[in-house]
């Protein structure tokens, strides 16, 4: 009985020891875990107290069948708690290192293994924070690769993530522990130099990683070489925050893409560009990180019923000068600065958002995105949609992604395989702007597609030129053959609309219908007019 008391005692510090391996290892909430573990302590130490109080009770007593059984009472409470603790330390283990491998993928590039966008900028304005009290200069490099684009065609993208791969470990290499390096998306990468040192640093590192990056790579045992540009800011001489120090870097770079340099620090008197470009560019980065995007949603309606079928996401830039802008305006501008990407991603987000938010209001309303066929190969694009899928999987049903047919054409073995995947998860997938380049019958047939949207341009010409009636026809056999729905874009008035329901199209959308609403005009219309597209054509008639 008295080994039984001591083994208890041994148990329930053994038990003592995990309990607190367990709060190591929720130090991030380790006030509220203690509260919560508070009980759990005082019983043990409770136990312990009874079990040795037990011992000394045996050593100085006869004995008792009672002591019999407050021996195994005891034993087993001891057993019981220890089980119970050694259990909860192995979840609490397990769950936290699942959370670390999580928060993992969530800040870093799957490709490179280098910190990601997001936890790029969380990082600079700590830094910055730390530089402007502390009184040091910090760098920043914006590295985009030249030529990237080439090689991605011409060798295939399997290559070009191998490229992207060695690119990151050569930049990785000439930086001291404490500086920062990010893929912000595609080939384009951010160096934080922290802190500068001397006054010739910045040109000696950017210098070195320059050469570094230009040196020959083996790829398929033939050497490649890629260029490079390389724009540097610092702070605080060139910008007083994170925001305004990415805008400088970004300028230089493309101006040193634009000179032929592999280097060009930022200076207000010779970095001129193109002045209207750089300030659209300036501005465009600015309206990413002040949500100054917006997404305006445009009705796409059932023919056959007349009833709101989806909508597509069109994105707009509310500018603080010049107003409401569509993307003509600034989306080339995002193409050139390399902020497609984010844009890219905001969209996704933003859509996802959206869909949840009218899922709460019991509107089930599909959204339809539009993605070119190089924005929808890129990695950071797909990686974002495998997480959604992860996250939460019954949203792909509500996703549909048009592709423009012009950019498909050009990468149709790599789109086609994205395609066929993410068709197992649910997105539905549509040809945008049919009609308006070629594409083979044979082309189409190898595209897993769900839907052709027939160009505008065919539907507002259609009522009085023949040639736009033949194309349309020639979409709607095409697609009867292929298995698809077809929806007319353009339809703007009573005779266009009649002309696809002759053509028996299966979908529509256009200013007759609605022009491109808010969130909130949306609703409000879905709960005046319910699904029904005849609440539509009316307040097109009374605008009209």
């Amino acid at each position: 009985m008295l080994a039984v008391a001591i083994a208890s005692v041994i148990l329930l510090l053994l038990t003592l020891k995990h309990l607190l391996k367990i709060k190591e290892q929720d130090s991030s909430e380790s006030g509220s875990f203690e509260a919560k573990l508070l009980w759990l302590f005082s019983l043990i130490a409770l136990l312990i107290i009874t079990n040795l109080g037990f011992a000394y009770y045996i050593l100085k007593s006869e004995f008792q069948s009672i002591q019999v059984i407050a021996s195994a009472a005891l034993i087993i409470s001891a057993v019981y708690i220890y089980s119970i603790t050694t259990l909860s330390r192995n979840l609490s283990r397990d769950v936290f290192k699942s959370a670390a491998i999580e928060h993992y993928y969530a800040t870093h590039d799957d490709l490179t293994g280098l910190p990601n966008l997001a936890y790029f900028n969380d990082q600079l304005e700590l830094i910055l924070n730390d530089a402007a009290e502390n009184e040091y200069e910090v760098a920043l490099m914006l590295i985009d690769l030249n030529r990237f684009k080439l090689i991605n065609e011409t060798i295939g993208y399997f290559a070009g993530d191998l490229i992207l791969q060695e690119i990151a470990q050569r930049i990785r290499e000439s930086l001291r522990k404490t500086d920062l390096i990010a893929r912000l998306g595609g080939d384009e990468f951010a160096v934080l130099i922290n802190p500068v040192v001397a006054q010739g640093h910045i040109h000696t590192i950017s210098k070195n990683i320059a050469e570094s990056i230009q040196e020959p790579l083996a790829v398929e045992d033939k050497p490649t070489d890629v260029g490079v540009s390389i724009g540097v800011s610092v702070f605080p001489n060139h910008a007083d925050d994170g925001m305004e120090l990415i805008e400088k870097a970004r300028i230089s770079m493309l101006e040193a893409e634009k000179r032929g340099e592999s280097v060009l620090i930022y200076d207000p008197d010779t970095t001129l560009g193109t002045a209207e470009d750089i300030q659209i560019i300036g501005m465009l980065q600015r309206a990413i990180q002040e949500e100054q995007l917006t997404i305006l949603y445009q009705p796409q309606i059932q023919l056959r019923d007349m009833n709101l079928a989806s909508v597509e996401a069109l994105i707009r830039w509310q500018h603080p000068l010049y107003g409401k802008l569509d993307p003509r305006h600034f989306i080339p501008y995002a193409e050139r600065a390399g902020l497609i990407y984010e844009i890219n991603l905001w969209l996704l987000q933003s859509v996802v958002r959206q869909i949840i938010a009218w899922q709460e209001k019991n509107i089930s309303l599909p959204i339809a995105i539009n993605v070119t066929a190089n924005r929808f190969l890129n990695k950071e694009f797909q990686q974002e949609l495998n997480t959604l899928m992860k996250n939460n999987s019954w949203l792909a049903k509500f996703i549909k992604i048009e592709l423009t047919e012009t950019s498909t054409i050009d990468d149709a073995s790599e789109v086609i395989t994205a395609i066929k995947k993410f068709k197992n998860y649910g997105f539905a997938f549509s040809l945008d702007d049919y009609g308006t380049k070629r594409a083979s019958l044979e082309y189409l047939k190898k595209l897993p597609l769900d839907e052709l949207k027939i160009d505008q341009s065919f539907m507002l010409n259609a009522t009085t030129d023949e040639n736009s009636k033949a194309i349309i026809s020639h979409a709607k056999e095409i697609s009867q053959q292929l298995g698809l729905v077809t929806t007319a874009e353009g339809i703007e008035n009573q005779e266009a609309l009649a002309l696809a329901q002759e053509y028996k199209l299966d979908y529509g959308q256009g200013y007759y219908f609605s022009q491109a609403m808010t969130p909130d005009e949306l609703v409000d219309h879905i709960n005046q007019y319910g699904f029904d597209a005849g609440g539509f054509t009316t307040e097109f008639e009374k605008d009209n």
